[in-house]
This record gives structure tokens, C-alpha cells and sequence, in this order.
């Protein structure tokens, strides 16, 4: 390899280290310490929906979430929201009494 081609990757290494440290920038911006991050991976296997469903709950501003680049988390806060905004009680009886 010549000197040349050592500068050039040595350079486009040292691009792509500072991309992915403003990433972790951003994240850091928004994430508290130790709060639980969810993938869209993990929504859809614990909640059981389809990848599309939780693209449309996004789209719809339904269901909020942090976004890096192409990478989508959804932060603990944000899911137990939506969980509570969606909650719907259970009925006792014919005259619709809480449980």
C-alpha cells in the first residue's frame, strides 16, 4: 500500500469515527442515564405487532421514540405513555362497573 492510499483510508476511518461519535452525541442529549431502550425488534416480539403497525404508530406521532441515523429506539418513558394513553379498563358487569 503506498502512502497515499494509507493517508486517504486513514482519513475516511477517522470520518466515519466522528459520524458515529455525533451519534452517540445525540443519543446521550436525550437518553438519561440507565434508561431501558427498546429496538423496534423488541416491540415487536414482547407486544406481538407487526414491523408496519409500529411504523404506522410512528407516523401518527402515536408512540414517541429517538432516532440516530437509521437506528429507532423507544425509550421506557415513551412506551409506558402510550401503553397508559391505549389502557382500556376491563368491565365488571352489564352496567359496565370497573373490576
Amino acid at each position: 500500500m503506498q502512502n497515499k492510499d494509507w493517508y486517504w483510508e486513514t482519513s475516511q476511518m477517522k470520518k466515519k469515527l466522528e459520524r458515529i461519535e455525533a451519534s452517540v452525541d445525540e443519543v446521550k442529549a436525550v437518553v438519561k442515564p440507565g434508561q431501558e431502550l427498546w429496538d423496534g425488534s423488541d416491540i415487536i416480539r414482547f407486544w406481538k405487532v407487526s414491523s408496519r403497525t409500529l411504523a404506522d404508530w410512528r407516523a401518527k406521532g402515536l408512540i414517541g421514540f429517538i432516532q440516530v441515523g437509521n437506528k429507532i429506539w423507544y425509550p421506557r418513558d415513551a412506551r409506558e405513555l402510550f401503553l397508559s394513553k391505549y389502557f382500556n379498563k376491563a368491565k365488571g358487569d352489564k352496567n359496565g362497573e370497573e373490576l
